[in-house]
């Protein structure tokens, strides 16, 4: 007879944990943020549109979910603060951090000398600032508590050489090993740092700044033979806020359909 081992096997739940999710307007981040709410976590949507943010409050809440909108701009030092305030307030705790936030938008394909400062600036600011800001005040918040998961976000372009994206390829490479230093310094505290770096994924913005030709090409080139969605993104971040990833820090993990 086979042993009952039911009580050691890995929780993958994140029932009940407070998630807070930048970028969550739209996308990947929008995504996330309705699949957390699914699963049964109390979900808190930062992004600078509040007409997004309050469209899938309504939506996650209709389900019987939990959700609770704080339009902010996380490159914003005391936005930021406040976001995490108002979460305190409402939740009580912070469980889960996923920094979606980020992107190159419209500053893209920019030979490095044709960039002007401003827009390297904003980019590496949207970018590696703001999951920096993000991660110190709510890792503040998690090393009181000894408990806590963060989940940032990089891209291929870290560890990629692209044409045109300077900016947002060192951006990102600053993202991983900010997310391999956080996790030595926050590991004391039982809190785990890692990092999702996205292959190309058919969102609203890539659609609307990439060339159909570049993204075609791009979409060729995926070994599992197709585009990457929004929700393909939601099994890896459920994993990396559960007790299933608890010994898994300072991983950078892509998910891009195969190595390009």
């Amino acid at each position: 007879m086979a042993l009952d081992q039911t009580s050691s096997l890995p929780s993958f739940s994140v029932e009940g944990r407070v998630t807070i999710v930048t970028g969550a307007g739209r996308g990947i981040g929008n995504a996330l943020a309705r699949g957390f709410a699914a699963s049964g976590a109390p979900v808190v949507l930062a992004a600078r549109s509040a007409i997004d943010l309050d469209a899938t409050v309504r939506e996650v809440e209709s389900r019987g979910g939990r959700a609770l909108a704080v339009p902010t701009d996380v490159t914003d030092e005391e936005q930021v603060s406040e976001m995490v305030r108002r979460t305190q307030a409402v939740f009580g705790r912070i469980d889960v951090l996923i920094n979606c936030a980020g992107g190159a938008g419209a500053d893209r394909a920019i030979p490095v000398l044709d960039m002007d400062l401003e827009v390297w600036q904003r980019v590496v600011d949207l970018n590696l600032k703001s999951t920096h800001l993000c991660c110190r005040a709510v890792g503040r918040v998690m090393a009181d508590q000894m408990r806590g998961s963060i989940v940032n976000f990089s891209s291929g372009t870290a560890v990629r050489p692209t044409h045109g994206m300077t900016h947002y390829g060192s951006a990102k490479a600053g993202i991983d090993h900010l997310t391999r230093m956080l996790a030595v310094e926050l590991g004391r505290y039982r809190v785990r740092v890692n990092a999702i770096s996205p292959g190309l994924i058919d969102t609203e913005t890539e659609r609307r700044h990439m060339p159909p030709e570049t993204f075609e090409k791009y979409s060729k080139a995926v070994p599992l033979g197709r585009v990457g969605q929004p929700g393909d993104i939601l099994g890896l971040a459920l994993f990396l806020a559960s007790d299933a990833s608890a010994y898994i820090s300072g991983a950078i993990i892509p998910v891009s359909g195969g190595p390009q």
